[in-house]
């Protein structure tokens, strides 16, 4: 009786076996065991904590203005301001530099940066610069604009990356420039030799 006994055992152990085996199976055709075949998680996004339509902000050093911002529509996030038609005007030792506006653009809190994208264009006495995102470093007291850019000034022309300059558009470096200046349009000083 004993030995009958353990075969049926055995048999239970068998049959647990393979029930174990087919579900595992089963389980791994329907949800699938290749992670690339898994919908990627979204990245999750900021609640905002306010949205305000028409927003209008300034910044001041030792009670001088160094720039004012207009935006149809800011919504603040926890240290960005994301706005819709920004238009920021930077003054330099309180007097006007340049007006720059573009599509959007963000404000950052905690440097007083301001990043503004698409459509971007900055007028200044010196010439009109358009480019697709502009840097403002308010730290530095410099333009930046990581992308190709374009410095208008009267009928000359001059296109290059990375452009980094003053407000003004008086003094601006650029890496591979490709230019059409006229003497006209640019100023040169009569001591130089």
């Amino acid at each position: 009786m004993n030995a009958g006994k353990h075969n049926l055992n055995n048999t239970h152990l068998y049959i647990v076996f393979q029930v174990s085996f087919f579900l595992v199976a089963l389980s791994l055709l329907t949800f699938g065991c290749d992670k690339a075949d898994e919908e990627p998680t979204q990245p999750v996004q900021e609640t905002p904590q306010q949205i305000l339509y028409k927003f209008s902000t300034q910044h001041a050093d030792g009670g001088i203005t160094r720039w004012t911002l207009v935006a149809q529509q800011a919504t603040f996030l926890k240290e960005i301001v994301q706005m819709q038609k920004p238009r920021v005007e930077i003054f330099e030792e309180g007097k006007w530099a340049i007006t720059i506006t573009g599509e959007r653009g963000e404000l950052i809190e905690s440097s007083s940066d301001i990043y503004i994208f698409e459509n971007v264009v900055g007028k200044s006495q010196d010439g009109y610069l358009y480019t697709d995102e502009l840097h403002w470093k308010n730290n530095d007291g410099k333009l930046f604009a990581p992308n190709i850019s374009t410095i208008v000034r009267g009928d000359s022309t001059m296109v290059g990356r990375e452009l980094e300059g003053d407000p003004t558009l008086e003094v601006v470096i650029m890496k591979n420039v490709q230019s059409k200046i006229y003497p006209k349009d640019e100023k040169f000083d009569a001591t130089e030799n």
